[in-house]
């Protein structure tokens, strides 16, 4: 028995899975939990049901989808983008990095909602704050990863590149980049993870649409099966961004431990 479920471990995943499931129903079925609190198996099954035909205030689920990923979308990839080009430069340029590292070493561990407000006093109540504030919190990430894999390029690489004759525009090309894409992905895949968590609570603090509103206001009427509902589908969404840059950075960077 436990060489099989060595070799296939989902069972365990599936078990494991199916006893909560199983716990959940006992709980609430048997009343030994309010579905005030927790709604049954049955009545989330519902909620949901009724979030994807009617939506929720006069938006569709999908609409709701749509614009969190929106967000996502272009707080995260302008500012991964900015952050890893960044980060390429302080890696090659020790002046680069004298002059924009007291910056990324201040953003990269400041709570992100910390300035929310102030962003909200700058730029309205709208999509720019949120987008500003994806994006700041995605740049410090992107580039501290982009310049710590610029760094750590094996010096015998580019020694052997510079042997023949490679110019320092070719060494980067085929050499520093290559070997500093892992570490970007490996950044990206933070960066994905924290910008997520921002949108969520940004949504939360100063939205009108979206995920993370819909929960926050479903749970203002204590309708637990909506907010729950919410709740499994930020996990699901976050799981398919982080499988999709992780799925990305397999087909791109390919040689990675090779």
């Amino acid at each position: 028995m436990r060489r099989l479920l060595d070799r296939r471990p989902w069972i365990v995943t599936l078990l494991s899975i199916t006893a909560v499931i199983a716990a959940w129903a006992i709980a609430t079925e048997t009343g030994a939990v309010s579905d005030l609190l927790l709604p049954t198996p049955g009545e989330l099954w519902s909620g949901a049901a009724d979030l994807v035909v009617n939506g929720y205030k006069g938006y569709s689920l999908g609409a709701h989808i749509g614009l969190s990923l929106m967000r996502v979308a272009v707080g995260f990839g302008i500012g991964t983008i900015i952050g890893t080009l960044l980060g390429l430069l302080m890696g090659m340029s020790p002046t680069i990095d004298a002059l924009a590292a007291p910056y990324i070493e201040f953003l990269r561990p400041l709570p992100q909602l910390a300035y929310l407000v102030l962003l909200i006093i700058w730029f309205g109540i709208g999509e720019t704050p949120k987008i500003v504030l994806l994006f700041l919190a995605a740049l410090p990430v992107s580039a501290v990863a982009a310049r710590d894999g610029v760094r750590n390029v094996s010096p015998q690489r580019v020694q052997a590149a510079q042997s023949l004759g490679a110019s320092r525009l070719q060494i980067f090309r085929h050499v520093v980049l290559p070997s500093a894409l892992g570490e970007i992905f490996i950044g990206a895949r933070l960066s994905i993870g924290i910008v997520y968590a921002t949108l969520i609570a940004a949504e939360m603090i100063a939205g009108a649409s979206g995920i993370g509103w819909l929960i926050l206001d479903a749970g203002r009427f204590l309708r637990s099966d909506y907010v729950i509902a919410g709740i499994l589908l930020i996990a699901a969404m976050g799981m398919g961004l982080d499988r999709g840059l992780l799925l990305a950075q397999r087909r791109i960077v390919h040689w990675a431990g090779k």
